[in-house]
């Protein structure tokens, strides 16, 4: 009997202290969770942005975006042969789906700073408005693969059309869906045809 008092006294103790404990602890759950909304200090918005991103990147894993890596042609000087229509790759890396239109206007863009330097130069300089609302216009069917360009293609003559079809047809004969490649102008002619019959249309 006079070992159950103290421990009954003991119970009785917490009991009444426990509620206390319990709403001090709910008190300041809800002052902390009251204070986010309302805070817009630099640090806090930063952690949350990133709070944010990290839990998309891990619970969306269809959100990653796939990267692809093409080839695109240029004209690079050799000092081995006077051959014009010479061209090397340099790589190129997209996550677009549409990889031949990606790798096309690679070629328009033209080669880096870095590139330039070890040799390579443009093989595409086009001026003027556009016809289709683009730089052209792309589209592949059993096979062949036809660029109609929207803009004038500058050229200085039979040099800088070699160079210009030879750059286009490697970069779109990488792709296993083409097989020959069409090259037109603005106006729907064969590109670089001196003879006006349209051959590359036969």
């Amino acid at each position: 009997m006079k070992l159950r008092a103290p421990i009954f006294t003991l119970c009785a103790g917490l009991l009444l202290f426990l509620p206390l404990a319990l709403q001090k602890e709910t008190s300041a759950v809800e002052y902390v969770t009251s204070l986010r909304p309302t805070d817009t200090s630099p640090d806090w918005v930063a952690s949350e942005k990133a709070g944010m991103t990290k839990v998309k990147q891990s619970s969306s894993p269809t959100n990653t975006v796939r990267l692809n890596t093409v080839k695109v042609f240029f004209p690079k000087q050799r000092h081995s042969t006077n051959d014009l229509s010479y061209v090397e790759p340099v790589s190129r890396t997209t996550g677009s789906q549409s990889l031949a239109r990606f790798a096309v206007e690679q070629v328009i863009a033209g080669p880096t700073r870095d590139e330039r330097q070890k040799g390579f130069a443009g093989a595409i300089q086009l001026r003027g408005s556009s016809n289709c609302a683009s730089d052209f216009k792309l589209s592949i069917s059993q096979g062949v693969a036809r660029v109609q360009f929207c803009r004038t293609i500058v050229s200085a003559g039979v040099g800088d059309d070699a160079r210009t079809k030879s750059s286009l047809t490697a970069t779109l004969k990488q792709f296993n869906s083409v097989q020959s490649v069409i090259i037109l102008d603005k106006n729907g002619n064969c590109f670089g045809d001196m003879s006006g019959e349209n051959r590359c249309l036969n």
